[in-house]
């Protein structure tokens, strides 16, 4: 028996656990045990009590995460707390492996080894059995796989990609050449849309599928600023024949925010040949960039003419539907959940940029794992202010007020006066609930707003509105309606 094991029989473990539970399970407890009292306990609880050990052998123990963004967190923040707890209890030469789970509906979770080195090509092993050449073959490619860098970045995958009707096309045409690369109607493929759309996830996430179906070793992703750079060094250092024929190999090329090439012209002809070569073997070409190709001053002609022998799709800002599936999706792939409220309040008010929803759900894990507090809404507000001032300042109160009265068919009259009709106090109710989900104003403000009403007022107009919502399935789609209706009047 391995040493690590016989230090866990000689009383390390914790005497709670009868002596047929798994092995695993009692190793777990007793790192569990040497780490809860080092860090606080709400982030004991987030980020440890999830964790579930599926397998002790010999020195080694797997343990299952919920997500790439859990197993992330852990490693960044309490690697150290797992490895002197590995140690202690399983001896020095304890070794740890995570098994993640990227999707549960999506079969078997990856697992990965620690430290984390995610070598792209690992998912391509046959699970059937093969003859002996093909085989080889399969290593050899592998092989490859691991010699050639992609300067992918493994995260980016199309299971992690939210499709709405914001990206619909481009997220067709992307998935099309995926399963096809270089044998379709799209190449080049351009997508173009403003910071923060998803671009690079989405041209890097066909590069992904492609090495993980084993469809080709040779996939390149770089951006136009790194191309540039590189181009010039091999001009300064005599060689740009290895440069250029380095570049004529490869499969899938895949180059990032090409208005950089703007006035740049011998980078220009360099793309423009290297261009030519590839489309003419039937190579797959993949381009983005911050707006269409025809508006990007300073690219040559020629060269805007082999960008639209393809497709171009563009990427718009986010709707609120997708915004909410974003976070969601975000909230999933970390293993927590969150208020409806707490979802809908950053849903309505981060509007143009992806990257800031996931921003907002990192830094609002971040802040509860250091403060310790539940994340509510008011919590939500603090923490992320720095980040939707802008947007909290354009949503006032006569907007929702003119939303209010919309949804309604009722007059701002109505809706400030003393009138108890059913129709009219509903949408009082409404609009002191949405002013109090939507900005930073406080009771007495809002009471003043809608008549000159007093606190207690807009609180049970806020319980009377919280309860229809937990009781009526249709009360939340009136609020959703009515958030579209004040996202359109805020444009």
């Amino acid at each position: 028996m391995p040493e690590a094991t016989s230090q866990v029989q000689n009383g390390v473990l914790p005497q709670k656990h009868p002596k047929n539970s798994p092995l695993e399970h009692q190793v777990w407890s007793s790192c569990l045990n040497a780490i809860k009292d080092k860090i606080n306990p709400l982030a004991f609880k987030t980020w440890f009590l999830p964790i579930k050990p599926v397998n002790f052998s010999g020195s080694e123990l797997t343990i299952e995460v919920p997500s790439q963004f859990f197993y992330e967190w852990i490693e960044e923040n309490y690697s150290s707390y797992l490895k002197q707890a590995l140690k202690d209890v399983i001896g020095p030469e304890a070794k740890l492996m995570y098994s993640i789970v990227m999707d549960k509906s999506q079969g078997q979770p990856v697992t990965i080894e620690l430290p984390h080195q995610n070598t792209p090509g690992n998912d391509c092993r046959a699970e059937k059995s093969e003859t002996q050449a093909i085989a080889s073959e399969r290593r050899d490619y592998e092989r490859n796989l691991m010699r050639f860098e992609t300067h992918l970045n493994t995260k980016y995958t199309f299971e992690t990609l939210i499709r709405g009707d914001c990206n619909s096309l481009a997220f067709a045409a992307s998935k099309s050449i995926a399963q096809n690369p270089g044998q379709n109607a799209f190449n080049p493929l351009v997508i173009y849309g403003g910071v923060g759309l998803g671009k690079t996830h989405m041209i890097q996430a066909i590069g992904n599928s492609v090495r993980t179906n084993c469809l080709s070793e040779k996939v390149l992703y770089v951006s136009s600023e790194k191309f540039a750079i590189d181009f010039v060094n091999a001009i300064q250092n005599g060689k740009i024949q290895e440069f250029s024929s380095f570049y004529r190999t490869i499969d899938v090329l895949i180059i990032d925010d090409i208005q950089f090439f703007a006035g740049k012209e011998k980078t220009q002809e360099e793309i423009f040949h290297i261009f030519n070569t590839l489309h003419q073997s039937n190579k797959q070409i993949i381009l983005s960039a911050d707006r269409p190709i025809k508006e990007i001053k300073g690219i040559e002609d020629r060269l805007i003419s082999r960008f639209n022998w393809g497709l171009s799709a563009d990427i718009q800002p986010p709707d609120y539907e997708t915004r909410k599936a974003i976070i969601l999706s975000k909230l999933h792939q970390s293993g927590v959940n969150l208020d409806e409220a707490v979802i809908e309040f950053i849903a309505t008010n981060v509007t143009e940029n992806v990257r800031e929803l996931e921003g907002c759900i990192v830094k609002l894990l971040a802040a509860q794992s250091l403060d310790n507090q539940e994340i509510d809404l008011q919590f939500t507000k603090s923490t992320l202010k720095d980040i939707i001032r802008h947007t909290t300042k354009q949503l006032t109160l006569d907007t929702i007020e003119k939303a209010v009265c919309s949804f309604y068919s009722i007059t701002p009259n109505d809706l400030k006066g003393k009138s108890k009709k059913k129709e009219i106090a509903a949408g009082r109710q409404m609009a002191m609930y949405l002013a109090k989900l939507l900005t930073e104003s406080s009771l007495k403000t809002i009471g003043l707003h809608f008549g000159g009403r007093d606190h207690s007022t807009v609180i049970h107009a806020l319980n009377t509105i919280e309860k229809r919502v937990e009781a009526i399935s249709e009360e939340r789609k009136k609020i959703e309606e009515i958030k579209k209706r004040i996202e359109i009047l805020s444009m």
